[in-house]
């Protein structure tokens, strides 16, 4: 009799265990249709548009005329922001995402590669089959940044002939590739879409829908992630020890453009997954964390750059920092278990 009733008691917590499992298949439609595929889309828009304007800037090229580059450069970069938390899918073909920005650089590797390409006019090293398996550090938006935004470098772009045809090449790659990440997603012959939304493991990378909502987890995780440990690092742990040229795009002021839009990017996917967490209450929670995160980020008043080493709006950005913490471990610690998915090793993990 007891052994029955035991019996009883596991097909029925088996039951309720297999009814309260996440719809992982609706979690992925709509993340796919709705979060990642019309990032991917802007992004080769946006980098479509840095890469007519890289055009246009070289074929009357003058330092006056070098602010539309920036601007390109600004949207294709923010774009880039709203996408970069995805490291799964086309985006790892080719050695893709550090070709789209290759950062952090500590030992300055751009600067010195960068120098020795102007030095030489190698024009065989930018050629666009050359890029594909060329240095990562003197391509993408990081060595776009350095040459629109610092003054002696972008008057160097105007008055000489290579640096343009560098230019041109560096900002048609960044478009070529979202453009094929864009057309891998959509349609053959990779068919990524469908693949990712089958996972099956019959054609699909993925041998059940959990696995690809593992992926989704880690994109939202390697978005805050960003935040709190890598981009924030500039802070150091006190104000003596600041190192505002740790930021991720200091040339540009824009470090903490870059934040708010990973933050953003990392909750628009959450809420993807939001319907797979059984509890109200950690569904408030979770929720609450952003939106803390957010308006801290948004309480930053002054560019990341300054606000690190200014006695006066450094402690924003500390706060900032806690709060990311704060969010990266709530979403490690009660998202994972919540979704029942292991969080193992995530997208950064090695770097």
């Amino acid at each position: 009799m007891k052994t029955m009733l035991l019996a009883l008691c596991l097909l029925a917590a088996a039951g309720n265990a297999f009814a309260a499992e996440p719809d992982y298949r609706a979690i992925n439609a709509d993340a796919t249709k709705r979060h990642i595929l019309p990032r991917y889309a802007a992004l080769a828009d946006a980098t479509g548009k840095l890469s007519d304007a890289a055009k246009a800037f070289c074929a009357a090229p003058a330092g006056s005329k070098i602010a539309p580059l920036q601007a390109a450069w600004r949207q294709g970069m923010a774009a880039w922001q709203n996408a970069q938390h995805l490291r799964f899918g086309p985006v790892e073909y080719f050695n893709r995402l550090p070709r789209f920005a290759f950062w952090p650089d500590p030992r300055n590797v751009a600067q010195r590669q960068l120098g020795e390409l102007f030095d030489k006019h190698d024009a065989a090293s930018i050629a666009a089959e050359k890029l594909v398996t060329g240095s990562v550090a003197i391509q993408g938006f990081s060595a776009l940044e350095r040459e629109l935004f610092e003054p002696a470098e972008a008057t160097k772009l105007a008055a000489e002939p290579f640096r343009c045809q560098w230019l041109q090449a560096v900002a048609g790659n960044l478009a070529a590739m979202a453009r094929d990440i864009d057309a891998d997603w959509n349609g053959p012959p990779q068919d990524f879409a469908k693949k990712y939304l089958k996972a099956d493991g019959d054609g699909s990378q993925y041998h059940a829908p959990s696995e690809a909502t593992l992926d989704l987890f880690k994109s939202v995780y390697t978005g805050v992630e960003l935040v709190a440990d890598h981009k924030l690092r500039p802070l150091a742990d006190k104000l003596a020890a600041a190192k505002p040229r740790l930021s991720e795009s200091w040339r540009s002021e824009t470090s903490l453009d870059n934040i708010k839009v990973n933050l953003g990017a990392a909750y628009d996917l959450y809420t993807s997954l939001e319907p797979g967490v059984p509890e109200a209450s950690l569904r408030t929670e979770i929720a609450q964390a952003f939106a803390t995160a957010i308006a801290s980020a948004a309480a930053v008043t002054v560019p990341l750059e300054k606000a690190v080493a200014d006695a006066a709006t450094r402690p924003s950005a500390e706060k900032l920092r806690r709060d990311a913490t704060v969010l990266k471990r709530l979403l490690a610690e009660k998202l994972a278990p919540a979704l029942g998915l292991p969080l193992g090793f995530n997208a950064l993990d090695g770097d």
